[in-house]
């Protein structure tokens, strides 16, 4: 499914764009995390399994016919984002959906695409019955955690440890919406 929001668009993405969703994945984390994980973690990205562009190609190879991955590009065509997402595969009880990564870089933050992304990723899980939704965000990470909030996500539960580097330990807070997702939550902001 393709979409678009004034200055960008987004499609869902190709079997052979593996080594693109691993740039983004990357170039996200590193630019998110900065000064906030250890610079060890960020310059090993390439070679993390989670983020290279062999786990992205088995990914989108095995991809089930819930889950979506869309690329998100300027009208120039530049890429500039990711978003993955579908059934809920980490098990948290009464969430049927799941926004897996959502990697904006900073020439698209703050445009009010995240916002549309979210809907879109809404309403594609609604439609397929996957609701309601959770996120899954590093507890120190402020500002997703404040656009979640913004957006009517409230957290949900948390995972004591996520991994673990240079002595720290990295912590998960699930952030939840109710079923119609933004929808529901605008209305209830409203009412």
């Amino acid at each position: 499914m393709a979409g678009s929001y004034p200055g960008f668009s987004w499609r869902e993405a190709a079997s052979d764009d593996a080594e693109l969703l691993s740039r983004l994945a990357i170039a996200g984390w590193r630019q998110t995390y900065a000064g906030l994980m250890p610079d060890s973690v960020l310059s090993a990205l390439e070679a993390n399994p989670h983020q290279n562009a062999e786990s992205w190609s088995r990914r989108l190879a095995r991809r089930p016919p819930d889950r979506w991955t869309r690329v998100v590009a300027t009208d120039a065509g530049e890429p500039v984002g990711l978003l993955w997402f579908g059934r809920e595969e980490r098990r948290v009880p009464g969430y049927g959906g799941e926004i897996e990564k959502i990697y904006l870089l900073k020439p698209a933050q703050g445009r009010g695409l995240g916002r549309a992304l979210m809907a879109d990723c809404f309403q594609t899980m609604e439609v397929a019955g996957l609701s309601p939704v959770v996120i899954w965000v590093f507890d120190f990470n402020e500002r997703a955690r404040t656009f979640y909030e913004k957006l009517g996500g409230r957290p949900r539960g948390r995972r004591e440890v996520v991994f673990r580097a240079e002595g720290r330990e990295f912590h998960e807070i699930a952030y939840g919406w109710a079923p119609g997702g933004l929808g529901a939550a605008a209305a209830a902001r409203r009412g």
